[in-house]
């Protein structure tokens, strides 16, 4: 916190009570939709992690010095604003996929396919992503879904029919393969008549990152001497989730 508030008072950043409640209620339009279940899902979560109001205020203050802090490096283009629409409007193709770690373990997966073996299985077996337990399957993906990286999104939209499979795409982790499933229509919703509710979606989402890598910055800077062991422990967990920076796999 005083950290943070040092870098806010060099940048003569000072958060009004205005700012303090527009975090609130942005969290609040997350949770749900609808006003009163946001607001009963708010108050479980503030009572599971001990949020009192000294607290709860804190953290609404963090983050509204984090987002002013941010705020001058978010740039939204269009083409983010159109690829948040397809995510959450346009059509989306379910799919399987199998992950492996070198190119020879792919062909040997397209081998086993080849003779037949069934393609929920073998995910089952050997695909080292998360999706295994479910025979490869994850969530549908949109032609444009910013959160899948491309070479994904392209052979999975290449593919022509479904219960086709892609060939070995390469991705951080390895390579995987993919089956198509099915296609989900897309809704009708244009991107004109919701424009403004897409382009906050991807101005959120951006500022949420560079808030997370602000403050794992300033925590990777923080060396406190600790002589409270509970407090040591929960220091060490704090440390270890600022310092992950793998991205997820796939699924």
């Amino acid at each position: 916190d005083e950290l943070l508030e040092d870098r806010a008072h060099g940048r003569g950043i000072a958060p009004d009570e205005a700012a303090i409640a527009r975090e609130e209620a942005t969290l609040l339009e997350f949770l749900d939709k609808d006003p009163a279940r946001a607001r009963t899902l708010l108050d479980e979560v503030r009572a599971r992690q001990g949020l009192g109001p000294t607290r709860w205020r804190a953290l609404l203050r963090r983050n509204a010095v984090l987002r002013a802090l941010v705020a001058p490096d978010v740039q939204v283009e269009e083409a983010q604003v159109a690829a948040a629409h397809d995510a959450a409007h346009g059509a989306h193709r379910e799919l399987r996929l199998i992950a492996v770690p070198d190119l020879r373990a792919a062909q040997q997966v397209t081998d086993r396919l080849a003779k037949g073996e069934r393609f929920e299985d073998l995910a089952a077996l050997v695909s080292t992503d998360r999706s295994a337990s479910r025979g490869g399957l994850v969530a549908p993906i949109s032609r444009l879904d910013p959160a899948v990286p491309a070479s994904v999104r392209e052979a999975l939209w290449a593919l022509a029919a479904p219960g086709t499979v892609s060939p070995p795409v390469l991705v951080d982790t390895g390579y995987v393969l993919l089956r198509f499933e099915r296609e989900q229509p897309a809704d009708g919703v244009t991107l004109a008549s919701v424009h403004a509710e897409a382009e906050r979606a991807v101005r959120l989402a951006q500022e949420r990152a560079r808030m997370d890598q602000l403050a794992q910055e300033i925590l990777r800077a923080v060396k406190p001497t600790i002589f409270d062991p509970a407090v040591q422990d929960s220091w060490d967990r704090v440390r270890t989730g600022a310092t992950r920076s793998a991205p997820p796999p796939p699924g």
